[in-house]
């Protein structure tokens, strides 16, 4: 079998000329032509010896020996004329397939037009492509013709059969005829019909197998020549790049439509949060503005059970207050996700502002029984970020450090310089700590770490917060395993703003 370069089809004949150019090149090189050759020459020695002789009975032994001759040269130009005939609708079968895999679109359509004309060429009404699905290990097939018409095959593992054979010995196979009997010699499985004739070949590209062509028939008059499976190998070189580039083509669909779907959804997900928030926020202020009025009439008026009463209107203020500002903030990020996070930068002494962060939570922590420290480095460099947001931030980290470190554990506030042109602002506590697994999981919406124990319950929006503000400033936040136990949650900021995320500190848009 002729061997070609991974992805080089077959040349096919685009015109009559070429055709007839490529058959009397084989005929130029056939065996058959060469035979009839010497016996034109033997024929013509034979013709000039027998006219120097003038014996009638060594003449008549030389005209039987020329019929005979004659008669060899006659039996082997109907046998070039065959094998010219078959090489020629080969050709011509190979370049009907080649137009038909350039015109077809689908996998199916590509397969149907292969089989049509490979029966044709063969003279069976059994064909079948067979793909192999290496990750599962199993064989599946997309195009399947039997006694002429379309079957369906389940997908099945991957079993010591003919084609199971052919894709993992990455080999042709040619049973020419007597199929069934060939099966039961070498141990493979029997079908339910006793096979006459079979081949195989491998549809492959370069070092990777994608299945196995192959066509059967169980007419015991039917038998196969290596001349025929050389033109299955012929076309298999076709047929396997056009299958490979079809299976390409439709995952790359696939994969388009998946992300377009997914895309889609997201946007309904948007849409649908932003609805239930504006709805949500109206009703709550409006319960807000009545529990106010209620608040005022038993500041005023005489009423049994006022500090039950008082009471009652406190809880329901707080449950309202809460839930007015979590609709906020799924509104605020909501917006910071679709158009971007809005910046108001400005020069940030970070000394100054790490100490009035740490004044803030000194005394929360105090009253939590935790150990709240502050750690700068001396001449931290000054940051041009948006202050604002940039506390929200910090103090989202701080709170949950309190939250899920238990009395007597210690909390620690820290800013340093680690490198050139990067301010580094951690966190670190002594809780329980963020599983690796979660760790890049915490920072999604609504995401809470399974089996941890909290002080207060969160909204699981904060650390989605910190991703979105750090991200706009050019920065990274990510998670670390604290060597006290628990976690330093990490933020490290460019302290010159790229171009790209730079805009002067009264630019539109800002706060």
């Amino acid at each position: 079998m002729k061997t070609r370069s991974p992805f080089e089809t077959p040349l096919i004949p685009s015109s009559q000329s070429e055709s007839s150019g490529l058959e009397q090149e084989t005929l130029a090189a056939s065996p058959v032509l060469r035979r009839i050759l010497l016996v034109a020459f033997l024929i013509l020695v034979l013709f000039i010896f027998l006219l120097s002789q003038r014996s009638d009975r060594f003449w008549l032994s030389a005209m039987a020996l020329l019929f005979v001759l004659l008669a060899e040269t006659t039996f082997s130009l109907r046998d070039l004329r065959h094998k010219a005939h078959q090489q020629n609708q080969q050709l011509s079968t190979l370049n009907a397939v080649s137009q038909a895999m350039q015109n077809a679109s689908r996998l199916d359509e590509i397969l149907a037009a292969i089989q049509q004309r490979v029966r044709q060429q063969l003279g069976v009404d059994n064909f079948y492509v067979a793909l192999y699905d290496e990750p599962n290990h199993q064989i599946w097939y997309p195009m399947a013709v039997k006694g002429g018409q379309i079957v369906y095959w389940a997908v099945r593992p991957l079993a010591n059969r003919l084609t199971d054979r052919v894709i993992l010995e990455r080999r042709a196979i040619l049973l020419p005829g007597q199929a069934h009997q060939e099966l039961k010699r070498i141990g493979l499985p029997l079908g339910e019909e006793p096979l006459s004739a079979w081949m195989g070949v491998p549809l492959q590209v370069a070092d990777h197998v994608l299945g196995c062509l192959a066509v059967f028939s169980y007419s015991p008059y039917t038998t196969f020549s290596k001349g025929d499976l050389e033109f299955l190998q012929t076309l298999a070189g076709q047929v396997a790049i056009a299958v490979q580039n079809r299976l390409l083509s439709e995952q790359i669909e696939q994969s388009q439509q998946r992300i377009q779907k997914m895309a889609q959804q997201s946007q309904q997900r948007e849409l649908l949060t932003e609805t239930l928030v504006h709805d949500l926020r109206s009703p709550i202020s409006t319960v807000l503005s009545a529990l106010e009025v209620i608040n005022n009439v038993l500041e005023k008026e005489a009423v049994p059970q006022k500090d039950t009463l008082r009471r009652a209107v406190q809880i329901a203020q707080q449950g309202a207050d809460r839930l007015l500002k979590l609709t906020d903030r799924v509104l605020e990020i909501t917006r910071m996700e679709e158009s971007g996070v809005q910046l108001k930068k400005q020069p940030i002494h970070v000394s100054e502002w790490m100490l009035s962060i740490y004044h803030e939570y000194q005394a929360r922590c105090a009253a939590e029984q935790l150990f709240f420290d502050l750690h700068l480095e001396p001449n931290l460099p000054t940051l041009i970020a948006d202050e604002e947001k940039l506390s929200r931030v910090l103090h989202n980290l701080l709170d949950n450090a309190i939250n899920f470190t238990p009395r007597g554990g210690a909390i620690r506030l820290a800013a340093s310089a680690p490198q050139a042109g990067f301010l580094s602002l951690q966190v670190e506590d002594t809780g329980p700590g963020i599983p690796p697994a979660d760790r890049e999981k915490v920072f999604e919406r609504f995401y809470q770490v399974a089996g941890q124990e909290a002080k207060q319950r969160g909204s699981g929006l904060g650390l989605t917060f910190c991703k979105l503000v750090v991200q706009a400033h050019g920065g990274e936040i990510w998670v670390e395993s604290s060597p006290e136990g628990g976690c330093r949650m990490v933020v490290q900021l460019p302290v010159q703003p790229s171009a790209e995320n730079s805009a002067p500190p009264d630019s539109a848009g800002s706060d």
